[in-house]
């Protein structure tokens, strides 16, 4: 064998043992490979409940690895998704938050029968919740006080709506704690996953809170929207729920779908139909223990009401 063959078998050999795991993460079937350890055994310990033997041939594939060294350049870090080079970041504490954003982007392509709306969602005694709205107006600190206080989790960054079901369905990633928030957290009994802090680039410097941590029977199942509430967070404010009009919650909510014209199944009907079934909100949140004691007394004093009724 000639030094050209050699080095291509060598380099095969580098690549077959590049290791890679596989994970579920609620109706989003994913692989990571990565030869940089600390990331994949963080990922593997904040993901361990949804770990699989084999994540199926429509997976999202990730890889991560580092650029090599030149004269010319720094190292990099390098953040693909099936085949496809998408991001660069410069620093490792980076690396999980641009994994987890690339996750984001390819969900729609995934999933094209679920809209999928920039909101977390949650679960309370089988009626979806969906809370949209822009970053910075405090969904993710708030569905963390609401999922200490019982609600059970669905989803941190966006909503995904089966548009065959109409049901919320679970994506439990874990939750994106901004840094401002980690001593509201923390005053809630929560703790964020492991000691490293990472940096994203829209927020800072955040922490990722596993919603098992909370408890074992923490993550939601499939749930049909009876609630849709727009936060937002007003530092000092009384917390005050608004109720709004159907024609209201449907122009707020439209503009928080990412994939409205690319789903498999018309998403202006979707979202009437949506606003139509659903209680709608908007929701001033101050102190986060106030604010969220009053949307689970409203949650189930309306769930409770329907029960009654049905």
């Amino acid at each position: 064998m000639n030094d050209a063959g050699a080095n291509r078998v060598g380099a095969n050999r580098t690549r077959t043992h590049v290791p890679t795991r596989h994970f579920r993460i609620g109706v989003v079937p994913i692989s990571l490979t990565t030869p940089i350890r600390p990331l994949m055994d963080e990922y593997a310990s904040l993901y361990r409940a949804y770990a699989r033997a084999d994540a199926g041939s429509s997976a999202i594939r990730l890889e991560v690895s580092r650029s090599p060294l030149s004269l010319r350049r720094r190292r990099r870090y390098r953040v693909a998704a099936n085949g496809r080079l998408q991001f660069e970041p410069s620093r490792f504490e980076e690396v999980l938050p641009y994994v987890e954003w690339t996750l984001n982007w390819h969900v729609p392509n995934l999933l094209p029968d679920c809209l999928q709306f920039h909101a977390s969602a949650v679960e309370v005694d089988g009626h979806g919740v969906i809370l949209p709205g822009e970053s910075g107006v405090g969904k993710s600190t708030l569905t963390a006080g609401l999922l200490a206080g019982g609600a059970r989790y669905l989803c941190d960054e966006f909503a995904l709506v089966d548009t065959r079901t109409a049901l919320l369905q679970p994506y439990p990633r874990a939750l994106c704690i901004k840094k401002a928030a980690h001593p509201v957290i923390r005053e809630l009994g929560l703790r964020l996953h492991g000691r490293r802090r990472h940096v994203k680039s829209t927020k800072g410097t955040v922490g990722f809170l596993d919603p098992l941590s909370v408890r074992p029977n923490a993550i939601g199942r499939p749930a049909p929207v009876r609630f849709i509430i727009f936060p937002r967070y007003i530092p000092g404010a009384d917390p005050a729920l608004v109720p709004i009009s159907r024609a209201e919650a449907a122009f707020s909510l439209l503009p928080t779908c990412f994939n409205l014209l690319r789903c498999a199944r018309p998403g202006v009907d979707m979202v009437a139909s949506l606003v139509r079934s659903a209680a709608c909100y908007r929701l001033v949140a101050g102190d986060l223990s106030r604010t969220c004691t009053r949307v689970l007394a409203l949650l189930r004093s309306e769930t409770a009401r329907s029960a009654r009724t049905a």
